[in-house]
């Protein structure tokens, strides 16, 4: 063999330098999805615990009044302790014959640091007139 075609001089730092960001690269990035993935379920939550509460208090003869489920939607909005743990930006309330829709856009911070995300969910009350 020809000497200094295969030399075993150098160091072995940049490959375990490499190695280790990789590993911290993995490790960030699945507890961001994971936190991503229990923020939107926590806007979930709430948007559908709030149609409930909001469609529950506005029926009349199985229709929502619209008036009456912005202010019930607002009232729980306001005082569920579910509801403060989220930064809510907007509030979209729809009502068609028997079902109420409510679309709910919220601001959730990420405790990890990459900053605040917009969630939008979408949650859907409907009436049942039993005779």
């Amino acid at each position: 063999m020809v000497a200094g075609l295969w030399s075993d001089k150098g160091s072995i730092a940049p490959l375990v330098a490499g190695y280790l960001a990789l590993i911290l690269l993995t490790i960030f990035g699945s507890a961001a999805v994971g936190v991503s993935m229990i923020a939107v379920n926590r806007v979930q939550a709430v948007a559908d615990a709030t149609v409930l509460f909001a469609h529950d208090r506005s029926v009349t003869r199985g229709i929502p009044n619209q008036q009456s489920l912005r202010t019930a939607a607002a009232e729980f909005l306001s005082t569920a302790p579910s509801a403060k743990r989220i930064a809510v930006s907007s509030v979209n309330l729809r009502v068609s014959g028997a079902i109420s829709e409510l679309e709910l856009c919220a601001r959730v911070t990420n405790p990890l640091g990459f900053g605040a995300m917009d969630i939008c969910r979408i949650a859907r009350a409907e009436s049942f007139i039993v005779r």
